[in-house]
């Protein structure tokens, strides 16, 4: 392309709003675009990931219907779809699996896709408290399949998983984040205010970091079929972005999140900047002549706001990712605005290139503004602008000559100017709200001293063995595929990550000995174990006797302390480096759903105030439960069991005490209240019993204070005491529950407490004083006291 000088394009003395930096992205979008990388070799290739139906199981018969009109019919049903929406690592976020199955996917999704971002930043969430969240969000169809299952399905969690502002409070809570948090619904102009948003929080000083970020899933046919009754949807099945013969849009979903900082504090912290952002505006169309329809003066007014925050002249924007549905409505308001606006006064030959990721991915509603900032960014690195698809020619009613606007019929590489290069992106919602924001590409940065050293430490660690394994398999693969990764920027990446508990280490000169490494160790059967008195002795061997030890030992010894579980001060490790996209955490997803009958005696939650329970002396009684998995789980015998739960149908009532021995205790022994425990956790947390262990922590299985209320309130009733929350707390393992319910449960019946304590009377409990609360435990106790 030909390069051009451009007016007014790059003034040193730009007066505009501080420029926010992105320094990580984030996606998952149909067509298997679960990265930034992904996405834009989708992108690349014109690849269109529109199916004509949604994945078999999405939900149930056939909607279409070629009437709008039609009751209960859409005219397409076509959509970018992703693969999995009941996938979730519960485990790794520290969510039980029932409390999960009540959580609205898109907050789970928001959850992966935050981490997925800061490991992609080179952050790790919990040394940078100080960070905002804001997130968008449209629709909630998740909570029509929960309600589906009827009221008694309701749980806990149903409520928290139901509430659209707890997608980023989800987000603030499990990242360890102080700063704002709120979830935005400006419709599909939604994700584009939540950048909005969080730069103005950056700039006024409200938090150190900022997460913004969009998510959509499509989970019931009703949404479409009233999108098709309100004339939006294509019948045809694609969107045909200002194309004539547009007829509407296709649906898509997924989401994408970034990861924002004052550029200034990137360049000083070496970051990876993909882009800048100079400014952005939101506005409402305010009354004119249908609130869904758009408004060409609304975007006009909008588009200058946003170049005047920005302190840029229209006129050096060289390409717009557009709203860009392909409603005919929707098509000529935005060529309009975009025309006056950004396509007057342009060099000649130097038209606007407009185009929308939305003919790739389909529409994703409330993350399309953010599905077309990522593009934008990756445009920018890559300098390329990639084909908008299913164009053939403009209306009649436009030219695009005359008005200076060009739709990208071709993938081309961005235009040649003496000007940063610079692109905006737009997003409306049906309710009038807009948001517009104006990129610039990233200043180039100074080189990183390797210091002279060839060798460098790389790590690699995960929650589980299973997760190392695929971790180790993916980074494999991409090193094959882009070998050109410097080792440097390799091995500062992923040591920048959050270290797990399952880890491996290698000490390379180049990044082919890496993948070498990572080949041995996936073709192993089992964990090789090294030597750590040597590791330790090259370690106190190079401190007392500086230049004694090679840097290859020395780097191997660190390496088998950090697979120990130590960590080191990595900048004293390895020489600096920069961030670099690698693969991110492989969650090991599992099925998480309401499905219509769910785990227990009825649907949901277990009725548990209104299923009594009667613990009886009598060993032999097989309990509805799996009482022997919990008495395996609660390190009884079976012979040491004086009682078990059984259920019955009749009304509630406090725990009936029944023995065949009159000289023995008419309360239930700790092992029969271990039991007891065992079941009634397992029924709280969405487990079988044999997978809680009588020493575990609560905290390990992902007990919060909803599930400290619940089982609290559960046990009260089964045994017809009270057992306040704080209980649960103070003992957080089954066998110092058990202990302390049986002492709870001692006075209520007299007979069996002597007057006087004698030497021969035998305390019941097990002996604790070895199982007072750690020091995890303790602050576990304090988290929740201070809430």
């Amino acid at each position: 392309m030909k390069k051009t000088k451009r007016r007014n394009g790059s003034r040193p003395d730009r007066v505009g709003a501080e420029p926010i930096a992105v320094i990580g992205m984030s996606c998952r979008f149909a067509g298997g675009a679960d990265s930034p990388e992904a996405l834009w070799r989708l992108l690349i290739e014109e690849i269109d990931t529109i199916a004509d139906e949604p994945p078999p199981g999405r939900w149930c018969g056939d909607h279409r219907g070629r009437d709008r009109a039609a009751v209960g019919k859409t005219v397409s049903v076509a959509g970018g779809y992703v693969a999995d929406v009941a996938g979730f690592d519960a485990e790794f976020f520290g969510i039980t699996p029932r409390e999960a199955a009540d959580m609205d996917p898109q907050q789970r999704l928001a959850l992966e896709l935050a981490w997925e971002a800061f490991e992609d930043a080179a952050i790790r969430p919990d040394r940078v408290p100080d960070t905002g969240v804001y997130f968008a969000n449209k629709f909630n169809d998740y909570r029509a399949v929960k309600l589906a299952r009827g009221a008694t399905a309701i749980t806990p969690f149903t409520s928290t998983g139901d509430v659209e502002g707890v997608i980023a409070n989800r987000v603030s809570y499990f990242l360890g984040f102080d700063g704002p948090s709120m979830t935005v619904n400006a419709s599909c102009a939604g994700s584009l205010v939540a950048v909005h948003l969080a730069c103005q929080a950056l700039r006024t000083g409200e938090s150190a970091l900022a997460v913004a970020g969009g998510v959509q899933l499509n989970l019931i046919p009703e949404t479409a079929i009233g999108l098709s009754a309100l004339g939006v949807l294509s019948a045809r099945g694609r969107s045909h972005t200002f194309d004539a013969s547009a007829d509407g849009y296709v649906r898509g979903e997924g989401g994408a999140v970034v990861v924002l900082k004052p550029l200034r504090q990137a360049l000083r912290d070496g970051d990876r900047v993909y882009c800048t952002l100079l400014g952005s505006a939101t506005n409402n169309n305010g009354r004119h002549r249908s609130m869904p329809a758009s408004s060409a003066d609304g975007q006009r007014q909008l588009l200058r706001r946003a170049c005047a925050r920005a302190g840029v002249d229209a006129a050096t924007i060289d390409y717009v990712e557009a709203h860009g549905t392909g409603t005919a409505v929707g098509d000529r308001a935005e060529l309009t605005a975009l025309a006056e606006v950004y396509g007057t006064g342009r060099p000649p030959g130097a038209p606007l290139i407009v185009g929308s990721v939305k003919t790739n991915i389909g529409h994703t509603e409330a993350a399309a503004g953010m599905a077309g900032l990522v593009k934008v960014a990756l445009a920018l690195s890559h300098r390329r602008i990639p084909r908008s698809l299913h164009f053939d020619h403009a209306p009649a009613e436009f030219d695009p000559a005359a008005t200076g606007v060009r739709v990208a019929d071709t993938a081309m590489p961005w235009p040649r100017h003496d000007a940063p290069a610079r692109a905006a992106v737009s997003a409306f919602g049906f309710g009038g709200s807009n948001a517009h924001v104006i990129a610039e590409a990233a200043p180039a940065h100074d080189p990183v001293d390797d210091g002279g050293v060839s060798q460098r430490l790389v790590v690699l660690s995960a929650r589980t063995e299973a997760a190392l394994r695929e971790h180790a398999h993916r980074l494999r693969e991409r090193l094959v595929r882009d070998p050109d990764i410097r080792l440097s920027d390799l091995a500062h990446t992923l040591a920048t990550r959050t270290a797990f508990q399952h880890r491996i280490s290698t000490v390379a000169d180049n990044v082919g000995q890496v993948v070498e490494f990572l080949d041995a160790y996936l073709a192993e059967d089992g964990d090789t174990e090294g030597d750590d008195h040597e590791a330790l002795n090259l370690l106190l061997a190079a401190a007392l006797r500086p230049g004694t030890v090679d840097h290859r030992d020395l780097l191997h010894a660190v390496g088998r302390l950090f697979e120990r579980g130590i960590e080191p001060d990595w900048t004293a490790v390895n020489p600096a480096g920069r961030p670099v996209s690698l693969p991110t955490y492989p969650f090991q997803r599992e099925r998480h759903w309401a499905d219509p009958q769910a785990r227990g005696e009825a649907p949901g939650s277990p009725s548990w105030d209104a299923v009594p329970i009667e613990i009886a002396a009598t060993t032999g009684i097989s309990s509805a439960r799996s009482q022997s998995a919990a008495v395996a789980a609660s390190g009884a015998t079976a012979e040491s069991v004086d009682s078990i739960a059984m259920i019955d149908d009749s009304a509630a009532r406090p725990v009936a005490i029944a023995s065949s021995d009159p000289t023995r205790s008419s309360a239930p022994g700790v092992a029969a209240l271990a039991a007891l425990v065992t079941t009634e956790l397992a029924e709280v947390v969405g487990i079988e019993p044999d997978r809680v262990a009588a020493r575990q922590n609560f905290e390990q299985l992902g007990i919060g204070s909803v599930h400290a209320v619940e089982l609290s309130a559960r046990l009260g009733a089964r045994l017809g005491i009270e057992v306040p929350a704080a209980v649960i707390w103070g003992c957080p393992t089954v066998e110092l529950l058990a202990a302390e319910l049986h002492a709870r449960l001692e006075p209520a019946n007299p007979a069996t407490v002597p007057s006087e304590p004698t030497a021969s009377a035998a305390d019941p409990r097990p002996p604790v004083q070895e199982e007072a609360l750690s020091t995890a435990e303790l602050l576990a106790l304090s988290r929740e006291l201070l809430g």
